[in-house]
């Protein structure tokens, strides 16, 4: 068994250093569609749209830095990120709620608002106990004991971490925490 405690500690850090490069590349591709979404957006016609456009020239930094702290693993990054996200997707859902009511487009406003919802989801994996952890530093050998073949994984709808043997996975598996299938 202690020879395979490196080894699951080593599958841990690959899975959660994955989990970190995806965030920190999503939260600086959201920000940059948020600065295309403020110039594509018909201004002229609404008071509510200057909303949009103000948040998201701030949270053009904001994103950035918190993307480059969490990759860096320095403490800001983990609040600046959830942030970062949360504020993000409340924006693309308003700026779509915005587009379907007084835009050209229904489809292009729900797919924003699509996009929202998506962002805000990826909060979740950022607070879970184990990324925490991990992303600290804190070894917690005793919460994160996995079983021969067993290695980290994200439910593919809530995003909560979970331990499985990927060789065993079926159709028929299920997250504990959702109830939605494990494979898709």
């Amino acid at each position: 068994m202690s020879a395979s405690l490196p080894r699951m500690f080593e599958t841990m850090t690959r899975g959660m250093l994955s989990l970190t490069r995806h965030i920190s590349f999503l939260l600086i591709i959201l920000a940059i569609v948020q600065v295309l979404v403020i110039f594509s957006l018909p201004y002229d016609r609404s008071i509510f749209f200057i909303f949009p456009m103000i948040f998201g020239m701030i949270m053009l930094p904001v994103s950035i830095t918190g993307a480059v702290l969490l990759r860096l693993r320095k403490s800001p990054g983990i609040f600046l990120s959830t942030i970062s996200l949360g504020a993000l997707g409340i924006c693309f859902m308003f700026e779509g709620f915005l587009v379907m009511v007084l835009g050209p487009s229904a489809i292009v406003g729900a797919l924003y608002v699509l996009l929202g919802i998506s962002s805000v989801r990826r909060v979740k994996p950022l607070n879970n106990v184990s990324f925490r952890g991990w992303f600290e530093g804190i070894s917690s050998s005793k919460d994160t004991v996995l079983a021969d073949e067993e290695v980290m994984s994200m439910c593919p709808h809530c995003s909560s971490i979970l331990a499985v043997i990927p060789s065993l996975l079926s159709e028929e598996d299920k997250c504990p925490e959702c109830d939605g299938r494990l494979v898709l």
